[in-house]
């Protein structure tokens, strides 16, 4: 149990690091800091920074995929689900540290070896495959406009990923009411539909 706890802290204070600075240019000389022990003892949790990064990366994955899943069995209406979809990852990114989490997750995959990107790639698949298969589900039912399920899925998630880089807490909107807005846009599109001329 104390040895989950000092790998938990070191995941956290690295967490803060790495969304600060960025992995590379976070040292292990300020992570020994944070935590308060040597880089020995830390070296004894993981054996490199990579593997720290991977295990920030691979743990921000598994609690989108978690949240997603969740949201899928509890809504059974194809497009309540999508709605609710986008509003349970937009309000990930309201949890500051899960905000900070998803940033590494989005930014700093590709400082992973190939391997490890690999495997945090599949997250990345999983998570765009719920999206394209919801969108596919509710062309099936002939509830959306003729459209490429894969350019959906990505524009999307595109248009809830850049949230996080702009979101703050202290901004003029709250996360609700930015889901609500991106939703209505996603799902009504941005321009007014012009009223039926009588003949």
């Amino acid at each position: 149990m104390k040895a989950k706890g000092t790998k938990q802290k070191i995941i956290e204070e690295a967490i803060e690091l790495f969304y600060e600075y960025g992995f590379t240019k976070a040292s292990t000389r300020q992570l020994v800091g944070k935590v308060g022990m040597t880089s020995s003892a830390i070296y004894n949790h993981f054996s490199n920074k990579e593997e720290i990064l991977f295990n920030i990366i691979k743990g921000a994955g598994d609690k989108v995929l978690a949240v997603l899943y969740q949201t899928i069995e509890k809504y059974t209406d194809p497009l309540v689900c999508l709605r609710q979809m986008i509003a349970a990852m937009l309000y990930l990114f309201s949890d500051g540290g899960m905000r900070k989490e998803i940033a590494i997750f989005i930014d700093e995959l590709y400082q992973l070896p190939e391997d490890l990107r690999e495997l945090c790639n599949r997250q990345h698949r999983e998570i765009f495959t719920l999206f394209r298969n919801k969108i596919r589900e509710l062309d099936e039912m002939g509830k959306i406009n003729p459209v490429d399920h894969t350019v959906a899925a990505f524009g999307v998630l595109g248009a809830m990923l850049w949230v996080y880089h702009w979101f703050r807490d202290n901004g003029r909107l709250p996360m609700k009411d930015i889901s609500d807005e991106l939703t209505r846009l996603l799902f009504d599109g941005l321009m007014r539909r012009e009223p039926m001329t009588a003949f």
